[in-house]
Order: structure tokens, then sequence, then C-alpha cells
């Protein structure tokens, strides 16, 4: 039995002990504010001298590595506890909201114009990208130059969800520096869209294979693990846009764009959008979590359903307050994800692989050119506006791996489970090592490889793709013009007239494509202004003319704008094929009356 003067003694030490803790919690917390505060401020001055030869995730990941040294230097001891990076921080705190941000903030016509292809990239390139990366990897360990000892038990999985984590993308230095420069549309949206959907399919694909780890991988494994990640990716998808669709029919009952007079002085309808949006998005990727589908997936589509449907029922103030709001969430949050990111360089405990490590990077640019390449030519079979060389070089350059791949080098199964060994060190550091090559050096060589490829004209200032909320009047009105189901098979006979005219004409497959597309088109716009804008909200199918058949109906105010806005459409597509025409030495083809000519074509044919 313990004596008065030694419990005395052991609660001395146990306060004592608690306060050691408490102030070295509160030193890191300092720490981490200094280290984030001199990230926004470093950020802040390459936007405004505009250095594009260091991106701020460059510049992020950099002071985090060197905040990482100083704090190792003086409190190394305490390091590894206090400054893990945290999987479950990363994917239920700071990659929800910078997912949904991208979700609202989407140039969503551009986006679904390619969105096909952009499919084709994010889903079948990732799992072509972790199978080639995991079967290189796994052939490397056969020959003994990556060291059997670093892998667990099931080494060929395991090789295979090291694959998979590679080949999640994350180019935000890259896009940073595409929205600067004004980078080809047509790259931007590939880009774009493909990393942020890609991110998704590398989870959902990393999640279905460490089901399979504690079984043998057969062929018949491999079928099962490609039908449940398309049933969780189609789950995933329809939980997003049901999520969105009813926060939408919500913020429409509710009135929130026009509360009315009999209101309390302190009502503030801006705060009452943001709360309703965000807690819309984390319960989309929070529920998708929980029925073991894909929340960033989720989230991303309840981003673009809430810009398409929930903008329009809110008020003027909550339209530029909230949306820029998430964009400045968002970017806190990627800044103190890539300072973070650097932070573990220094601080966290690393095992070395030296095959890992040095065919790490070779490997992980392997796999990329295997998904880019094959599959911009078979896009290229069923696109009208084919994808050049220089784009699909750019496109393959932009693979960079970022802190998705991090994260789940985090999740990887224990090499040694019996010694306690938390996931597989070797994997984490080779994952590392990627990320801050692939960051510093390709984001860096972004611009150069640009100019090289003739993507830069520095005296080019016809469009930018940095996102702004203002922009998105711009692009809906476009939309409603094209898709109109009239206008469209006006314009859509003009095209097809103009390419056979240049001989250019269709291939089977691009001919079958496109009638397919615009079938589903067609369709949709029946259903979209039929029931969805009349039920969730929406841009008001009247409010610009042309715009769907409400628009054209609408007298003559209506039927002029529309049609100016058709011509204007019609008129840079003549300006596009004459600098083609004039390219190949051909005569110019002139257009007249566009629904004669529409006429002219289909009767020729």
């Amino acid at each position: 039995m313990m004596s008065s003067s030694d419990e005395n003694s052991a609660t001395a030490d146990r306060v004592e002990k608690k306060s050691i803790d408490e102030a070295i919690a509160s030193f890191a917390m300092l720490a981490a504010t200094f280290m984030f505060s001199a990230c926004i401020i470093v950020s802040f001055l390459i936007q405004r001298f505009n250095w594009t030869y260091l991106q701020p995730s460059g510049a992020s990941l950099c002071i985090g590595m060197i905040s990482g040294a100083i704090i190792n230097s003086t409190m190394h001891d305490k390091v590894d506890r206090l400054f893990m990076f945290s999987p479950n921080a990363f994917f239920y705190g700071f990659l929800p909201i910078i997912i949904y941000s991208a979700g609202l903030n989407l140039q969503r016509k551009n986006f679904f114009q390619d969105f096909w292809t952009i499919s084709l990239f994010a889903f079948v390139g990732t799992v072509i990208s972790a199978f080639v990366f995991g079967l290189g990897t796994w052939f490397l360990t056969l020959i003994g130059i990556i060291s059997k000892k670093h892998l667990g038990s099931n080494r060929f999985l395991e090789c295979l969800m090291y694959g998979t984590l590679i080949s999640a993308t994350d180019p935000v230095a890259t896009l940073s520096v595409f929205a600067d420069v004004k980078a080809p549309p047509l790259l931007y949206n590939l880009v774009f869209g493909e990393s942020v959907l890609n991110d998704a399919v590398a989870v959902v694909l990393f999640r279905t294979l460490e089901k399979f780890y504690s079984v043998d991988f057969t062929i018949k494994t491999f079928f099962t693990v490609i039908f449940q990640f398309i049933g969780v990716s189609i789950g995933s998808m329809t939980i997003g846009i049901l999520c969105a669709l009813v926060c939408a029919f919500t913020t429409k009952r509710l009135g929130l764009n026009d509360p009315g007079v009999h209101v309390a002085a302190s009502y503030n309808g801006t705060a009452y959008t943001f709360a309703l949006l965000l807690l819309d998005g984390y319960f989309s990727y929070v529920i998708a979590e929980n029925v073991g589908c894909s929340g960033i997936m989720s989230i991303f589509f309840t981003g673009i359903g809430n810009a398409h449907y929930s903008y329009h029922n809110v008020g003027a103030e909550a339209k530029v307050a909230v949306f820029k709001s998430f964009e400045a969430i968002a970017f806190l949050s990627e800044t103190f994800v890539f300072a973070y990111l650097g932070l573990q360089v220094a601080t966290a405990p690393h095992v070395f692989d030296v095959g890992m490590i040095l065919f790490g990077f070779p490997l992980a640019l392997a796999s990329r050119f295997a998904n880019i390449f094959p599959l911009s030519k078979v896009a290229n079979e069923v696109r009208t506006e084919k994808i050049p060389e220089n784009i699909q070089k750019m496109h393959a350059a932009c693979g960079l791996r970022g802190a998705v791949a991090y994260a789940l080098a985090l999740a990887m199964p224990s090499t040694n489970p019996s010694a306690n060994v938390r996931g597989s060190p070797a994997i984490e550091t080779a994952t590392l090592v990627i990320c801050v090559i692939s960051t510093l050096g390709l984001g860096g060589a972004c611009l150069p490889l640009m100019q090289k490829w003739k993507l830069h004209d520095p005296d080019d200032v016809s469009h930018s793709n940095a996102f702004d909320r203002g922009d998105y009047d711009d692009d809906d009105n476009d939309g409603e013009i094209a898709n109109d189901p009239v206008m469209r098979a006006e314009m859509r006979a003009i095209q097809d007239a103009e390419r056979a005219a240049m001989g250019g004409g269709f291939n089977h497959w691009s001919r079958n494509f496109t009638k397919v597309k615009y079938f589903f088109f067609d369709t949709w716009d029946k259903v979209e202004y039929g029931f969805m804008r009349p039920t969730f909200g929406g841009r008001p199918i009247g409010g610009s003319g042309g715009a769907g058949g409400g628009g054209v109906g609408s007298g003559g105010g209506g039927v002029g704008v529309g049609r100016a806005a058709f011509s204007r459409l019609q008129n840079e597509d003549e300006d596009e094929d004459a600098n083609a025409t004039n390219n190949t030495g051909s005569d110019n083809v002139e257009l007249g009356n566009p629904v004669a000519f529409a006429a002219n074509a289909a009767a020729n044919k």
C-alpha cells in the first residue's frame, strides 16, 4: 500500500508530465501556425509577381520541409507523435472541402462537353496506370531489385495497391500555371476533369483491392474487383446527385432568394445558404462512406448539382459570398495539406528501399504514358475535335502525385503485424519521394514544356481558365443555346456540312458516337425543362432569349436574342473553319442563312 508521500509524489509527476505535454502541444500549434502563415504570404508573393517557375503548392511543400527540419532539430523525441500525417484528418477534414469547391466552381459546360473523354482517362486510364505500375513493381520484386522483406504476405496484391495509390494525380501546381498562362481550354478541361475524378477512382480501386488482401488473386478475383469498382462508382455518383437534388428542392421551397418583408432583424440568408450547402456536401460524403461508396466522387457530383440548381435558388449576395467562401476554404486546405506533406519529409520515420526509390518515378511516368497516349488514340476515333499530339504530351506530363497518394500509402496493410508495424514504411517513403519530385520537378517544368510544345502564347489573352463565379452566367447562356433541340439540330447540320465540304467527314465510330451523344442530350433537354428546373430550380427557362423552348417562343425579343447568340456561335465556327481551310490550301466555305444551309445539306445527303 502506497504511503501518503508516495501518492503525493506520483500526483506531482502526473501533473508535471501533463504540463510538459500541454507545453509541447502548444508549441506544435504555434509552429504550425507560423508555417501556415508563411505559406500564405509566399503564395501571395508568387501570384502577385507571377513567378511561373515556382507554384504555391511547391512553395508550401518547401516551407513544410524547412519547418520540419527546424522542428526535428529542436524536439526530436516528440516530433513523430505530434506531426504525424493523419489520413482521417485528410480524408474527412481537408479533402472533402477541396473536392466540393471544385464541383461548385466547375465550368460545367466545358466539363460536360468533354465528359466522355474525361471519363475514359479517369476510369479506364486509372486502372491502366495502376496495373502497369503495380505489375512493374512486382516484376522488380521477383528479380530482386526491390527487397521482399519490405512487402507483406500478399506481395502481388500489395504491388497492385501501391500502383493504385500512385495513380492518384494531384495537379494543383499544373492547373495554377494553366490558369495564369492561358492554356488551351481543351488541355485545361482534360487535366482538371481527369484529376478530380481520378482521385475518387483511385480511392475506390484501392479500397476494393484492400478487401481481397487476404485471398489469392486470380482471374476471377480480377473481374470481381472490376465489377465492384464499377458498382461503387455508379453508386457514389448517384448518392451525390440525389443529395444535390434534396438541397436544391429545400432551398427552392425555403425561398432563400426572396425571404419577404416579415423577417427578423437578425435574419441572414447568406449564413443559412452557406450552412445548408456545407452540410449537404458533408452529408453526401459521409453517407457514401458509410454505405461503402466513395465520398470523394459523391461530394464532387453534389457540388456540380448544387451549382446547377441550388445556386439559382438563393439571393444575389449569397451567390457571390458563399461560393467565394468555399473557394477560400479550399485554398487554405490545399495550402495546409501541401505544407504538412513537406513536414513529413523531415519528421516522419523513413525506411528506404533503393529499388523502390530509384525505379518509382520512372515507373510512374511509364504508367502515365501507357494511360494517356493509347486512350487519346481511342478518344480521337470518336471525337469530332481531335486531341492534338502536343496536348497529349502535355497531358501526360501533368501526372503529379500529391496528398491523396501519400494518405493512401499510410493506409497500406501492415508488412509485419506481429511486430505492430504500421502500414508499409518502405512504400510510404517511396511515395513521399515521388510526390516531392513530381510536385517540384514537373510543376516547375510545366511552363517550359508548354513553350516547347507551342501551347503557350504570351500575347494571347483571348481566354482565361481561372475559376470565377461571375463566368457562370455566360457559361449557362451558351449552354442554353446549345441545349435547345431545334438550334442544336440546325448547328449540327451546319457543322456536318462544313466538315464534309472541307473533306473532313466522319468515320464510322465517330458518326455513331455523335448520334448517341446527341440523342442523350435531346432526351435530357426534355427532362431538364419539363421536370427538373420547375421542381428543383435553376436558371429560369425564360430568363434569357434562346434558352430552351421557352426563350424561342417568348416573343420577338426572345427570338432576336437567341438568334443573335446562335449567329455568334456560327460565326465563331466559320472563323475556325476558314482558318483550317486556309491552312490546307482549299477554298473557303461560305455560309448563308443557317436554316437554309441546313436544309441544303440535308437535301444533298
